[in-house]
């Protein structure tokens, strides 16, 4: 397993002198840091153990050093490497990050006979040697390497000093590409959360720690990226509630909320001319539930969407409460959701029987995940109305399932993230919520004329043996790449459904989303830098190559 780069500290015991008090100083500094982090990990892996019985529970993975301490290895003619660079030197790759101690780091090179290694303002030279860089975290510097006179330039650059830990575990060649993740170190306080983009080698390309909670979040096309702000209250009780729209460089340039109703943070699909779907929990009084064991006057949540424009116009909107009875719920989910009553902010309850999570345009089709239905829908955008179903309990308008799934008599339980690609490829996150199995991300090809969903396969992983919620499963490269809702793992699957890596974030990720592909590494490495801290790192060497043995 090759683990993603975490702070350093010292356990080397000194003698009583000066010097010695001084690094025993350092090492208390170091060691503190470290403890508060880990301390930090604590708390959040005990609040998501409390947060749910029905949990999986997280694993935080603090990292390590690279196991070499920094030595650059004997594979290739040239090469480079830092204490807890990430991931391993590869001749064909540009880009590293590493963990650096503020203002210093040293680089550790091999250049055999005919090959020069240019550590950022130091000159070019050859043999084993440490050169001293001196940036800041969130700065990077070059590598340059001439080897027989070809000459090809690397960018290393540092994480940010609280930069959350990972860990990559690569299975086999994965599918090319990045996504977006966002995670919340602590759930308690709107700190510790962060964006960030990895590739499909594991190593973090872009990132920016937003100021509130969020749920999710993902690079638009137009190069922007959209966060939804949080505030631990849920169901947009908090009148601050929005998606945040931020130029890749950090920059808010304006929050998009829906019009008359409170806005929810578990949607927001970009649409081609600009256009954003968005969804809300709102709340409707005095539902008679006793025909399913509740209340005869309580409030309930409806799901809504809108479709608005950038300055707010609503376009087209539809609600479940006009469209969706509530025998749509299964009655396995009844004794849940009446147990599980959410006060608005004056204090009245509401119950979430529909718990809207997604929404796809497809063609004259609005395509919703709808957790608490184990159910898909298909909504005729022009009437409103419920055009197809697939998963739950049967109806006249449930697609019947063709094929080999495994499940086809009950596919779907709390499902997210229904998407629509290759035409009429419909792929979901199955949860498989309380069916005593295992999730998965099913596909099945539409046909809506025949009323026939057929099955073309799944991607799964052994590891994951629940996910009590969230998740997401997305085209990715030629492959899929699947959030595990709950459980703290992101996999890659390549073109034959094969596992083909792992990466472990601190917390669970709602969703993995892949960036654009109008959004080039280029364009996130541009905004990196327009987020590098200040003073600039120094052109000039300051300390002397130490040479590691003959040159």
């Amino acid at each position: 397993m090759a683990e993603g780069p975490s702070p350093q500290d010292s356990s080397k015991k000194f003698r009583i002198s000066p010097l010695a008090i001084v690094a025993v100083l350092a090492a208390v500094v170091i060691g503190g840091a470290a403890g508060a982090f880990a301390y930090r990990q604590h708390s959040v892996d005990k609040a998501d153990n409390a947060a749910s019985t029905a949990s999986a529970a997280v694993e935080v993975v603090t990292g390590q050093k690279v196991a070499n301490n920094g030595a650059p290895g004997n594979k290739y003619d040239a090469q480079f490497n830092t204490e807890s660079m990430f991931p391993t030197f590869s001749p064909d790759r540009h880009s590293y990050v590493t963990r650096c101690v503020p203002g210093k780091i040293r680089v550790q090179v091999k250049a055999n006979e005919g090959s020069t290694v240019k550590v950022g303002p130091y000159p070019p030279d050859t043999g084993r040697f440490v050169a001293e860089a001196r940036p800041l975290p969130g700065q990077d510097f070059n590598i340059v390497i001439d080897t027989n006179g070809k000459s090809q330039t690397y960018q290393v650059r540092c994480l940010a000093d609280d930069f959350p830990s990972w860990s990559y575990t690569r299975l086999s060649d994965p599918p090319k590409g990045m996504f977006f993740i966002s995670s919340a170190l602590s759930r308690r306080q709107p700190v510790g959360t962060w964006a960030i983009v990895f590739d499909q080698d594991g190593m973090p390309v872009w990132w920016f720690s937003p100021p509130t909670n969020t749920l999710g979040g993902q690079v638009l096309p137009d190069k922007t990226f959209q966060i939804p702000r949080g505030f631990g209250d849920g169901y947009g009780k908090d009148p601050r509630t929005g998606s945040e729209i931020r130029s890749l460089d950090g920059k808010f340039k304006r929050l998009v909320t829906m019009q008359g109703a409170p806005t929810d943070g578990h949607e927001y699909t970009y649409l081609p001319n600009g256009n954003a779907i968005m969804n809300s929990y709102t709340p409707r009084k005095h539902v008679d539930l006793s025909s399913v064991g509740g209340p005869k006057d309580v409030g309930v949540y409806d799901g809504e969407l809108q479709e608005i424009t950038p300055s707010g116009k609503i376009v087209w909107q539809w609600s479940s409460a006009d469209h969706v009875p509530l025998s749509a719920t299964p009655k396995r989910w009844w004794k849940k959701v009446l147990a599980n009553a959410h006060p608005d902010a004056n204090g009245d309850e509401f119950i979430d029987y529909f718990h809207l999570n997604s929404a796809e345009p497809w063609g004259k089709y609005i395509v919703i995940s709808t957790r608490h239905t184990d159910k898909v829908f298909g909504i005729n955008k022009k009437t409103g109305e419920i055009a197809w179903t697939l998963g739950g309990d049967q109806n006249p308008k449930s697609l019947k399932i063709l094929g080999d799934d495994p499940h086809a008599d009950y596919p779907l339980s709390g499902n997210h993230d229904a998407r629509i690609s290759d035409g009429n490829l419909l792929s979901i996150h199955d949860n498989a919520t309380d069916l005593g199995r295992p999730p998965r991300a099913p596909r099945y090809r539409l046909d809506i004329k025949a009323g026939t969903a057929t099955y073309e396969g799944q991607v799964d992983d052994p590891q994951v043996k629940e996910s009590h919620c969230c998740g997401s499963a997305r085209p990715f490269g030629d492959g899929w790449i699947v959030s595990w809702g709950n459980t703290p793992l992101i996999d890659g699957f390549n073109s034959k459904d094969k596992l083909a890596f792992r990466l472990r974030p601190p917390i669970p990720a709602y969703r993995a989303v892949p960036v654009p592909k109008q959004v080039t590494t280029a364009d996130l490495n541009k905004a990196m830098d327009a987020m590098e801290n200040d003073p600039p790192m120094s052109k000039v060497p300051v300390n002397p190559i130490e040479h590691l043995g003959q040159k």
